[in-house]
């Protein structure tokens, strides 16, 4: 948990400003062997320092430039980004946003050629825009984005690098009849293709979809998925070179490996009356990668290599998998609410027949609303992939917009599962953590 937390926001006329700093604090994340670890000590207390800086000007009636900015520093790892954004509406109905973020990190990066990680800078590009037209009736959409090898973002989440993806959809929405059996439908369409710097193409999909809006806010939609992916070794570990032919991240002579996916997917919710709400959906597909990274110890990895030998290369293969879904929410007064949640999700490896991984996920909540600002929760969930239990339970008090108060407790265990720590199979109930946390916030209504 941070030691400490500043964060200031305020506006003034069409300019607004944001300013977050932290502190947080190494040493609690180090066991006390770890902690007699000479290699550790550089890093026993020693706090990493994270910044966030935002500000942004509206033009126009609906558009607005921005600037962002975000810093993390700690021993031996450095991250630094920046960059800009806007949104403008260039007529009634179609509109242009963009952003162009630039990082420099000095910290590990993994050198496929090498097979191993370096410890140096790497600057990096990420960029994005996105042009949309929505009518009554029709609307289409275009969209790209890239990050380049070495682009970084600490301060929050890397997506996949070293790509670049062009995306375009279209809708049509029927004219809404209120008083029919059906009110309405769509019919839309999304394509996209992903490929990375060097231009070697890594993914394509196109998706139809169809839409039906019937009474009681009851819908059901239909989707056919056709993709094709495509993975390279070095994208995974070390990349096979002339001195070291057969020492890539992969198993086999075939450094890439490639899938003709296709899946389809159902789905449909109900709210017959205010009290009581449904939603279900299912996907079936074909042709799924198996990265081969295994699911824990219950479900190894079952690639025709790793059969063979357990501490052999990747070796991803294509399967089929099945994932289905299910909600059911029950309001019984104005301010209690309760839902009920179950996710499944399979995969079952083409070549070999075996299953990769098996996982159904329970989830329970409970919101009771006490008045307009105060309310209470809890949640749930049990995961059997790895027999692990969680539970949070929260009390919040939101009197305003930027003021607030929240004080709750974490708690996760593991009922007859492996200890995430020491992987030994551990019976019963067993405590891998648990926390007590209090958050504030106070919106300072000036302006600057």
């Amino acid at each position: 948990d941070p030691d400490y937390a500043l964060k200031l926001t305020g506006r003034r006329g069409r300019d607004s400003f944001g300013l977050l700093l932290a502190s947080d604090n190494a040493p609690g994340n180090f066991s006390e062997d770890e902690r007699a670890d000479p290699a550790n000590q550089k890093f026993l207390d020693k706090n990493a320092y994270i910044g966030i800086l935002r500000l942004k000007r509206d033009i126009g009636r609906e558009g607005n430039l921005g600037f962002i900015a975000t810093s993390y520093n700690f021993i031996e790892k450095r991250n630094q980004l920046g960059g800009f954004d806007g949104r403008f509406r260039l007529d009634p109905k179609t509109t242009f946003s963009f952003q162009v973020l630039g990082t420099h990190s000095r910290e590990l990066f993994f050198d496929p050629e090498q097979g191993k990680d370096l410890y140096r800078t790497g600057n990096g590009l990420g960029y994005n825009w996105n042009l949309n037209r929505s009518g009554r009736h029709f609307k289409y959409g275009v969209v790209m984005t890239g990050r380049m090898r070495d682009y970084r973002a600490d301060v929050g989440f890397t997506q996949r690098v070293n790509t670049n993806s062009v995306e375009f959809s279209t809708e049509y929405n029927s004219e809404p009849k209120p008083k029919a059996r059906l009110i309405s439908w769509f019919l839309s369409q999304y394509s996209s293709a992903n490929f990375d710097f060097r231009g070697r193409l890594q993914n394509w999909v196109t998706e139809p979809h169809i839409n039906f809006q019937f009474k009681r806010q009851t819908f059901f939609d239909v989707v056919y998925i056709g993709r094709y992916e495509r993975i390279f070794e070095e994208e995974f570990g070390a990349k096979r070179t002339v001195a070291r032919p057969n020492a890539g991240a992969f198993a086999g002579s075939d450094p890439e490996r490639s899938t003709y996916r296709k899946e389809i997917f159902v789905f449909g919710g109900s709210t017959p009356s205010k009290k009581y709400s449904i939603f279900m959906s299912g996907v079936y597909r074909w042709g799924e990668f198996d990265y081969d990274f295994g699911a824990g110890r219950r479900f190894p990895r079952v690639s025709p290599a790793a059969l063979t030998n357990p501490d052999a290369p990747m070796d991803p293969g294509p399967g089929t998998s099945l994932n289905l879904e299910g909600s059911f929410n029950f309001q019984p007064t104005d301010a209690l609410r309760l839902s009920l949640n179950y996710t499944k999700s399979r995969l079952e490896r083409n070549d070999t027949k075996r299953v990769a991984f098996d996982d159904n996920i329970y989830s329970w909540r409970a919101t009771y609303q006490f008045t307009r600002f105060t309310f209470a929760r809890a949640r749930i969930d049990y995961t059997t992939l790895s027999s692990n239990v969680r539970g949070q339970f929260l009390f919040g008090w939101t009197p305003n917009p930027g003021t607030s108060f929240y004080a709750g407790y974490n708690d996760d265990l593991t009922r007859n599962g492996y200890n995430p720590f020491t992987n030994q199979f551990e019976p019963g109930f067993r405590r891998n953590g648990r926390t007590f946390f209090i958050k504030m916030s106070y919106l300072i209504r000036r302006s600057y």
